[in-house]
């Protein structure tokens, strides 16, 4: 093309005809091939106007929109090159809106009256690029790719004895997270680290646990390793009321994976138990029932602090000044708690049958608690006889005055609250009423009736 306007415009004078008309139809060979292109790019934009005003309709909006074609009109003034003038080029596209408004509005009064197809909309890539272009489209593709995988894939290293121990808590933002292995040298870049996670969709799929990362991981690799859990997860212990400490030791080992023989023995240890600050000779009556995490394969001592701490969070200085105020000590509350607990487990009778315990001790008699027999006989409950009313134990409240040594099982928050605000009444005897509940009295011969009728409907079912 350029060498046509050379000739054009320094030897067009001196060309002989012949070559004035092959220039002439070289000339309208490339119009023609401009056409070519001009055409179906002005039909394309006639399918996007029809789109548009399918739009427009569904929307209730009119076709004409003069705001629009104003702004259309500066954008294309913008656009003008020599030898055409910007009045000229606006004269053009003046014809192309009409039409397009002209087929808008038939669309509009008749409906969908043309056939628009996906593939009428479709550029071929062929058309769209040089080949120059499509060279430098794919050696920045190459490029960007070489950095991602220079920036995500390839390992990172720490310094440092390897593997770093990070723990993942429950609820624990993304952010922290992230800041916590930063802190470590784990990663060298936190922004890079969000990307990665924000690539990977991690951002919520990280689980809690407590991971142990070895050395030369890349980004994808340190996430993968967080979302598959590669670590010791944390683990929900649900501990019931009226627990012992068997049970919680197994408890946590089926969920967390200690050993219970280690954790009976740190519950019984002296020594440990005083670094709790716990004075009775077990933790027993100490655990509170409720749900605990703990990270699976926690040390012992990890897992029983965690338990404990659970109770030292409940008992709390106005609670502990309570027990000091009714004159027992926090063993001693825990003690009638576990008692209470061992009763029954409606709230509502609760702070009744401690105000019962509490009348009997003040008056000097035998508590005569049936749950303190049970944890005596250390077996199955089963229902009490005479001679179990006879063993030989300091937990036998049918012949000894006064408290047992210690809880008997892990009491509920209500339970304890119960012994510490016991019900005021003048109590002394209640007996299951074989309906979920007690019948309480101070009459001890309205107890014997009562009882009598307890024990009448218990024999009344087994001969069912």
């Amino acid at each position: 093309m350029e060498d046509i306007i050379r000739k054009i415009e320094n030897e067009l004078n001196t060309l002989s005809l012949k070559e004035r008309e092959e220039l002439l139809k070289k000339l309208r060979d490339g119009i023609d091939d401009i056409d070519k292109q001009v055409v179906p790019l002005i039909s394309k934009r006639t399918l996007h106007s029809v789109l548009i005003g399918r739009v427009k309709r569904s929307m209730n909006l009119p076709t004409y929109n003069p705001q629009r074609e104003k702004e259309i009109a500066d954008r294309i003034g913008s656009y003008v090159e020599e030898p055409l003038t910007k009045e000229a080029l606006l004269r053009i596209y003046e014809r192309i809106l009409d039409e397009s408004r002209a087929i808008q509005r038939e669309e509009h009064e008749k409906g969908n009256v043309f056939n628009i197809s996906a593939k009428k909309m479709k550029v071929g890539f062929s058309k769209l690029l040089s080949k120059k272009e499509y060279f430098i489209v794919g050696a920045f593709f190459l490029i960007l790719l070489a950095i991602m995988y220079y920036t995500f894939f390839t390992p990172n290293y720490y310094k440092g004895k390897s593997p770093i121990e990070v723990e993942v808590k429950r609820g624990e933002p993304f952010s922290e997270v992230v800041d916590d292995i930063y802190s470590k040298g784990i990663i060298p870049s936190k922004t890079n680290f969000k990307i990665a996670a924000f690539i990977y969709g991690a951002e919520k799929k990280i689980k809690a646990a407590r991971y142990f990362i070895p050395n030369g991981l890349s980004y994808l690799n340190l996430l993968d390793y967080f979302i598959s859990g590669k670590g010791n997860l944390l683990k929900a212990i649900n501990i019931i009321p009226g627990s012992s400490l068997q049970w919680v030791a197994s408890q946590v080992q089926h969920d967390a994976f200690v050993d219970s023989s280690s954790i009976l023995s740190l519950c019984r240890d002296k020594d440990f138990l005083d670094t709790l600050g716990v004075e009775s000779p077990s933790l027993l009556g100490y655990i509170i029932p409720q749900q605990y995490y703990i990270y699976e394969r926690s040390t012992p001592e990890e897992a029983v602090e965690i338990l404990f701490h659970g109770f030292k969070k409940f008992m709390n200085d106005s609670l502990r000044q309570r027990a000091k105020q009714i004159g027992y000590s926090i063993p001693k509350v825990l003690t009638i708690a576990s008692i209470v607990q061992g009763e029954t487990n409606k709230k509502s009778e609760m702070a009744v049958i401690a105000g019962v315990y509490y009348n009997r001790l003040k008056k000097g008699m035998k508590l005569q608690a049936d749950p303190t027999i049970e944890f005596a006989k250390k077996g199955k409950w089963t229902r009490l006889d005479n001679n179990d009313l006879k063993i030989n134990s300091p937990y036998n409240t049918y012949k000894n005055y006064g408290l047992p040594p210690g809880p008997i099982d892990n009491p509920a928050k209500a339970a304890i609250m119960a012994a510490l605000y016991p019900a005021k009444t003048d109590y002394l005897y209640f007996v299951a009423s074989g309906k979920g509940g007690h019948l309480f009295t101070s009459n001890y011969k309205e107890h014997l009736k009562n009882a009598a009728k307890y024990y009448k409907r218990l024999d009344s079912l087994k001969n069912r």
